[in-house]
């Protein structure tokens, strides 16, 4: 099944809700928070938790139950004042926005089933409907919040870079081929064929046990250290030529080197275009944070407690 947007979306702002502002007086018996002019119904917050639970695979025995249900319930107060704060911008969620997601939502279920799942959760088409699109405009308002209008110096990309020299060392790497075989002899008389000029990928899906044999014995590239002991064995070799038969636990070897690429350090100017977008992306990411605590700290809420107790 499709794991929900909300979902998605809210394991990147999950935080607790302790420094909004709050609401004077009592709230009804029916009424767990209140998010500025908005309510969240205890009835609502059951159905989604419950949902929530059982896509992460809890039940109400979980020793930090407690826990999960205010995490889910600052879910649900930080979707509302993203929403709100989308809806004040004139950001909005179109009809035809909303049904091209329903529509893909619908692709995980068979004919009938995504009705007769939301009667299940005791939830209607339109409250639904709702919910989804309050999710929608929430993460429009991530993404509209999220964008970074500053420059990043290309004198703080150097420093980066000077900072972290050790990052932009390429290890020395190679291709290699493998045939292995259990018997040294039979190793021996492969070795003879290859020398006679036969293709090693043939002879490799013909006679090699290991998994890479339907790819002509590719192992891929690997660095020194990343593979047994006795494969280190192919970074001597010259591009192009074939190894002796070469004994290991896992039986008996024979490589074929295909590409070798030497260690060497990234240059500063190589670097520097992913070095600039790194950084934006952090100094974009900082001024969301400190745009969403300041939203959050604006926001009046008042939340009726006694509903999360265990």
């Amino acid at each position: 099944m499709r794991r929900s947007i909300c979902t998605l979306v809210w394991a990147v702002v999950l935080s607790s809700l302790a420094g909004c502002g709050e609401w004077g007086g009592s709230l009804p018996e029916h009424v767990l928070a209140r998010v500025n002019e908005e309510f969240i119904l205890v009835e609502e917050f059951d159905r989604e938790f419950k949902e929530s639970i059982l896509e992460l695979g809890k039940t109400e025995r979980e020793e930090n139950f407690g826990e999960l249900k205010q995490a889910y319930l600052d879910q649900m107060i930080e979707r509302k004042i993203l929403a709100q704060e989308a809806r004040r911008l004139g950001i909005q969620v179109s009809p035809g926005e909303l049904d091209q997601v329903i529509g893909e939502i619908n692709l995980d279920y068979p004919s009938g089933g995504f009705d007769e799942r939301l009667g299940l959760k005791g939830t209607t088409l339109e409250e639904w409907k709702g919910r989804l699109e309050e999710e929608l405009l929430a993460e429009k308002m991530i993404r509209h919040a999220r964008r970074f209008q500053g420059k990043v110096e290309e004198k703080e990309a150097l420093q980066y870079y000077e900072a972290n020299l050790a990052t932009f060392q390429v290890k020395q790497r190679v291709r290699a081929r493998q045939i292995v075989v259990a018997d040294g002899q039979e190793a021996l008389e492969i070795l003879k064929r290859l020398r006679r000029g036969e293709k090693f990928e043939k002879v490799a899906m013909e006679k090699s046990m290991g998994p890479e044999k339907v790819n002509g014995g590719d192992l891929g590239f690997f660095s020194p250290g990343e593979r047994p002991p006795e494969f280190d064995q192919v970074f001597s070799m010259e591009v192009g030529t074939i190894s002796e038969v070469i004994k290991s636990p896992y039986g008996y070897h024979i490589f074929k080197l295909e590409e070798k690429i030497e260690p060497r350090e990234i240059p500063f100017e190589e670097a520097k275009t992913g070095i600039l977008q790194e950084l934006g992306r952090r100094k974009a990411e900082d001024a969301y944070q400190r745009w969403l605590k300041g939203l959050r700290e604006k926001a009046k809420v008042q939340i009726n407690k006694k509903w999360l107790r265990p």
